[in-house]
């Protein structure tokens, strides 16, 4: 095996008083440790977590805590509160099934009992190296988000200036209405800030609905938007769907309560959004999206 240059710090959770030795002193030999933290219960372990100043390099966690009522998986959304990009890797003698939990976080991985040395140290070069590609990944997103927030700036500004106009005409007699020329500067500025979408008409319909009758809503999907448009698709947290019984028809969640229909081909250069769903109507935008198939996924050749 090719020689280590980086030297890391290790914290190791496990019940097994064994494995804590025998896992030690193979990253000792293997150049791999420059220091570590053993915890034998959960509670001790996420209380070092809350509390250590320094950051550890990687976390070795065992998925079953004999007698605690609580498994590696159960304690992993706690240490993602405090180190979201840090390695977590499971040592686990459970089924795939059981950790499935755990398969959607890019900073998680596994490594079967009973640990052995050879197993330990290919499995830990071979994380390591793809946890270090996600976090560039990440990084190249936060530094293409940082290149539109002074648009971002921009849009909350105009955002802001509309609350503030709702509540004046909210205050004014029924009868009076807004001219809508508040929110079609708002979607003419969303609509130069996406870079990588393409609002249709019946997205923005959908989005003029929400901005009169949920403004608090509508300001936060706005948000959302401009993070979903510069993310990859494949990005965790995204909880993106194939819509069954259509092609190249996705959804994604925006926020609890909203839930956008987006067309993607390879043929197609920017993703258009289609649709929003406000009302949780399930059945009817399956059959609008169906029926309206061909103003959203014409002209592709």
């Amino acid at each position: 095996m090719s020689p280590v240059q980086e030297q890391l710090f290790f914290v190791l959770a496990d019940d097994d008083p064994r494995l804590h030795e025998y896992t030690v002193s193979i990253l000792r030999e293997a150049g791999l440790l420059e220091k570590h933290e053993s915890f034998y219960d959960p509670v001790s372990f996420l209380a070092f977590l809350k509390e250590s100043e320094e950051e550890p390099d990687v976390i070795l966690l065992d998925v079953h805590f004999e007698g605690s009522g609580l498994s590696g998986v159960d304690i992993l959304p706690f240490i993602r509160e405090e180190y979201p990009y840090i390695p977590v890797i499971l040592l686990t003698g459970m089924d795939a099934e059981a950790t499935d939990e755990a398969q959607s976080d890019v900073f998680t991985f596994f490594i079967p009992k009973p640990v052995t040395e050879d197993h330990l140290l290919r499995m830990l070069h071979f994380y390591l190296g793809k946890s270090k590609k996600s976090a560039e990944k990440i990084s190249t997103l936060m530094d293409e988000m940082e290149e539109v927030k002074g648009y971002h700036q921009l849009l909350e500004q105009e955002v802001e200036e509309l609350q503030t106009e709702q509540r004046r005409l909210e205050s004014l007699s029924k009868g009076e209405k807004s001219d809508g020329k508040g929110f079609e500067k708002v979607s003419d500025i969303l609509e130069s800030l996406l870079t990588k979408s393409q609002p249709m008409p019946s997205f923005i319909a959908d989005l003029e609905k929400l901005y009169s009758t949920q403004f608090k809503l509508f300001k936060k999907v706005i948000e959302t938007l401009i993070r979903f448009d510069v993310q990859d698709s494949g990005t965790p947290g995204m909880n993106i769907h194939k819509v069954q019984g259509t092609q190249n028809v996705f959804s994604a969640r925006l926020s609890r309560k909203v839930r956008l229909f987006y067309y993607s081909s390879a043929k197609t250069a920017r993703k258009r959004l289609i649709r929003l769903d406000i009302y949780h109507d399930t059945k009817g935008m399956d059959k609008w999206i169906k029926n309206n198939y061909h103003s959203y996924a014409e002209n592709e050749e």
